[in-house]
């Protein structure tokens, strides 16, 4: 075991036994305490990565009914029953299918073409894809296919110096890219699903794909030329000779015409993208329903694009887990009254902004609230309550601040601590501190946007 693992499985425990016998803060019952430390726990075991991803999440899960977090074991694994885990799986199956045809590649090979040989061109068109990818998938196998087809070019450079500033400038970019591209639609990332279900959970209304759409899509239309401009001007990859990006090219090797399943996976993607945007108005159509019948029709007679021993191997299932446990936790947090006793120890009562402000402070506070918590989905579900109920106090849409916080908890790459920037980071290409040199200007321009633009956008198509 490493130093940092030993140090942080230390400080895991010491931090829980230090939690039994803390004082109880006011407002917040014994069971919220402990939820507070198992979280604590948990969080200083995935930062530290003392324990395997798996192995941190059952053991959480195990001593949360001993901590009084959750009545019983069944109240601990309660997440694990959530739709999002679910969707994520079915993610799974509809990254697998892509990958077995040659459609991603054919879309990169056109805007490659169109480069004209330059890197700054072909790290725009790898942005471009990889959010566009990101607009149908969950962000983890999104970031995996496009980490894939970037590494193949990456590969093929000879000069060390030339390999590490182009390899650092692209595996930042790609996660960074399928972070933006996370927000464009409710089926796009997990955490707008989340949230979406948390607003419904607390105020009995919704946001319609269509709404989050007309929302969303603007803001990476926006960002991702930003984001792409920073990575220039911050990393400065090195030019390639043209020749190379030839060699590149040709190492695609996508046919000139689409095959039976290539045009099978088209279709299907096409159709459930017509679903997604259906369920707007039609309330038999959900989300993951779409998404877990899709997944299903890859695997179909006449179709057959995926095997079922492809699907399995291809599931992450640290992602699972970790997944499952986040929501079980969240879920104790918000049981257990923490949502309410932030409200109270965060908000000042006598505070009364405008809503361009209320918005502002409300990314604010969620990016800042992320280097605390680095596990979104916990962060949302923790923020969740105390929005809705500050937005209610300032006469402002829930949704509003419900969208503020599901934009900025899916862009949260100031630190490479997500499981999306550990794809990358684990390539080796840049270090810790790295990534913040770009992003943090990001997220700043992020909290600006959205200051203005979903109160606008949200009076627009009725959220307010």
């Amino acid at each position: 075991m490493k130093t940092q693992q030993k140090v942080g499985l230390g400080l895991a425990l010491a931090v829980l036994c230090a939690t039994l016998v803390m004082p109880i803060p006011n407002g917040l019952s014994i069971e919220g305490r402990n939820t507070i430390g198992l979280t604590l726990f948990f969080l200083i075991l995935l930062v530290t990565e003392a324990l395997p991803i798996s192995v941190s999440s059952l053991l959480t899960i195990g001593l949360m009914p001993l901590f009084r977090a959750s009545e019983n074991f069944a109240g601990a694994v309660v997440g694990f029953a959530h739709p999002v885990v679910f969707f994520i799986i079915a993610s799974f199956g509809i990254a697998g299918a892509i990958m077995k045809v040659p459609l991603t590649k054919r879309v990169l090979l056109v805007l490659l073409r169109r480069a004209g040989g330059r890197i700054e061109r072909i790290l725009l068109a790898l942005m471009v894809v990889t959010a566009a990818v990101s607009f149908f998938m969950s962000n983890v196998p999104t970031c995996a296919i496009m980490m894939t087809i970037a590494l193949e070019f990456v590969n093929l450079l000879e000069d060390g110096e030339e390999k590490r500033r182009i390899g650092k400038t692209f595996m930042i970019a790609i996660p960074v890219a399928t972070m933006i591209g996370g927000m464009a639609t409710p089926a796009s990332s997990s955490l707008n699903l989340l949230a979406i279900g948390l607003l419904e959970q607390h105020t009995g209304t919704t946001i319609t794909f269509v709404q989050w759409m007309a929302t969303g899509i603007p803001l990476v239309i926006v960002l991702i030329p930003f984001a792409w401009f920073l990575m220039l001007k911050v990393y400065k990859p090195t030019p390639i000779a043209p020749e190379k990006i030839e060699q590149y090219i040709n190492s695609l090797h996508v046919p000139k015409k689409m095959g039976r399943k290539e045009l099978t996976v088209l279709l299907i993607l096409a159709v459930m993208l017509v679903l997604w945007i259906a369920s707007s108005w039609l309330r038999g159509i959900e989300v993951f329903t779409v998404a877990i019948l899709g997944c299903v029709l890859f695997f179909l007679p006449g179709i057959r694009v995926l095997r079922w021993d492809e699907f399995v191997k291809s599931i992450n299932w640290h992602i699972i887990f970790l997944s499952g446990a986040v929501l079980s936790i969240a879920s104790a947090l918000v049981q257990n009254g923490v949502s309410t006793w932030l409200v109270a120890t965060l908000y000042p009562a006598n505070l009364a902004p405008g809503v361009n402000l209320l918005v502002a402070l409300a990314a604010t506070l969620t990016f800042v609230m992320l280097l605390l918590i680095t596990s979104a989905p916990a962060l949302i579900t923790v923020l969740a309550g105390p929005f809705v109920a500050i937005a209610v106090a300032n006469g402002v849409p829930p949704a509003f601040l419900i969208m503020a916080l599901a934009f900025c908890a899916c862009n949260c790459y100031l630190l490479p601590l997500d499981t999306v920037q550990l794809l990358t980071y684990s390539k080796g290409y840049y270090r810790m501190t790295d990534m913040a040199k770009s992003t943090v200007f990001l997220q700043l321009a992020l909290i600006a946007l959205l200051a203005f633009w979903i109160p606008f956008m949200g009076g627009l198509v009725g959220l307010g």
